[in-house]
């Protein structure tokens, strides 16, 4: 045998090879997730929660339909965060009922996408990759193509089911899409064991809360629109001094950035996370009223023009306050030049009389200017701004806010 031929026949055992421990592998994997199944399977069943379930009356069951069914909707009116839904969503299904399997699936470009999802086999579905599946396929495509629920009683009955292990496989399934402003947004679902396990008074819960979830979307998404156009507004007011000064062109939105992070730190809610950000993007609007030869000035301010410097805080705060929408953030914007041992402007405020937000809004308006090439001074580095925060806590700046501070900086 000439060599061609003998490089031939050792690739076309290689490829043979490489062929078997390919199927190898599958039948592996293959095994592995059917033991898995089987042991989710066996943990459902010995669950005391299902058999608890099993024995109580339909009145009691449907009453902790009903009860559940009005606190999430209450609970999902609260949320604007769509993965916080869909955990809350599937959280509390699973431990109301103990469901076999809560998910959430999300609509996106023909491809039904896992979001949140509990019980014993959603562990088994993260643990295999199972998250993701086309809308033209299974039962949950069906729902998602027709928007219509679907409750599947016996799934061995239903040509859609997609089956993937005959000993394990959910034996009844209930899907309900949910729709935002109209449109099949997702999926609701939730599968048990036996067949049967599921029925109408199921599919009214599912519906209801699915219904919630849509509308509680809708909602988010409507806000979230809101607040683009609130950012948009923002930053056409802060471009008119950005116009004036470059410096606070970038330090503008480089100090609101870390605001909104030191509050979520400090456990603000993300509401209130946000206003402490949108306070630090107008915190220097008042320097609209600033003369450019102070404002730009290459070297050190005289007394005199320290007190028209001063001037914007008060300025700022009271250009804030006249426009509705921004005007709760006002205080904060005011307070954004206090000192925490009463030395600031424009008020002499001190300690904690001086709002949470403006405090935070100094120390990193104080971390920013240090780190930034001012016209009289260069840059210095994060480390040293640290170590000037550090000297500067309980005088200048709060000191608590500072630990936040240089714990969000690391």
């Amino acid at each position: 045998m000439n060599s061609w031929l003998k490089n031939a026949a050792f690739a076309a055992d290689a490829c043979v090879a490489v062929s078997d421990l390919t199927v190898k592998a599958s039948r592996r994997a293959g095994d592995t997730e059917r033991r898995r199944r089987a042991e989710a399977l066996r943990r459902h069943r010995a669950d005391a929660r299902v058999r608890s379930l099993a024995s109580a009356g339909e009145a009691v069951y449907v009453r902790a339909q009903m009860r559940l069914a009005a606190r999430l909707a209450a609970r999902l009116a609260t949320c604007n965060e769509v993965h916080e839904m869909a955990r809350m969503v599937v959280d509390d299904l699973h431990e109301t009922f103990a469901f076999y399997l809560a998910a959430v699936q999300r609509v996106e470009d023909g491809v039904l996408r896992l979001l949140a999802a509990r019980g014993p086999l959603a562990e088994v579905m993260t643990e295999f990759l199972l998250t993701e599946q086309s809308i033209s396929e299974g039962v949950n495509g069906r729902v998602a193509r027709s928007a219509q629920t679907a409750l599947v009683r016996d799934t061995r009955a239903d040509p859609d089911y997609v089956v993937r292990d005959p000993q394990t496989d959910p034996r009844a399934e209930l899907s309900a899409p949910i729709l935002v402003d109209g449109e099949v947004w997702g999926v609701l679902n939730i599968e048990a064991p036996e067949t049967g396990d599921l029925g109408e008074a199921d599919a009214v819960l599912v519906e209801t809360i699915a219904a919630s979830f849509g509308t509680a979307v809708h909602r988010a998404q409507l806000i979230g629109d809101l607040e683009s156009s609130f950012t948009t507004t923002l930053a056409l007011l802060t471009s008119t001094v950005e116009a004036k000064d470059d410096y606070t062109a970038c330090h503008g939105e480089d100090v609101a950035e870390l605001s909104e992070r030191v509050a979520l730190r400090m456990q603000l809610t993300s509401a209130q996370a946000r206003d402490v950000r949108h306070a630090a993007m107008l915190h220097d609007i008042g320097k609209v009223g600033v003369p450019s030869e102070i404002l730009l000035k290459p070297g050190p301010l005289t007394d005199e023009e320290w007190v028209v410097m001063r001037r914007h805080a008060a300025v700022g705060g009271e250009l804030v306050a006249r426009i509705d929408a921004f005007a709760h953030l006002a205080p904060a914007v005011r307070a954004s030049h206090e000192r925490w041992d009463g030395g600031g402007y424009p008020d002499g405020l001190a300690g904690e009389q001086i709002p949470l937000a403006a405090r935070i809004i100094a120390a990193c308006d104080t971390f920013d200017a240090i780190v930034t090439d001012r016209p009289y001074r260069p840059a210095r580095t994060r480390e040293e701004a640290g170590e000037e925060l550090r000297r500067v806590a309980g005088t200048q700046l709060d000191p608590g806010v500072v630990d936040a501070v240089l714990g969000e900086l690391g």
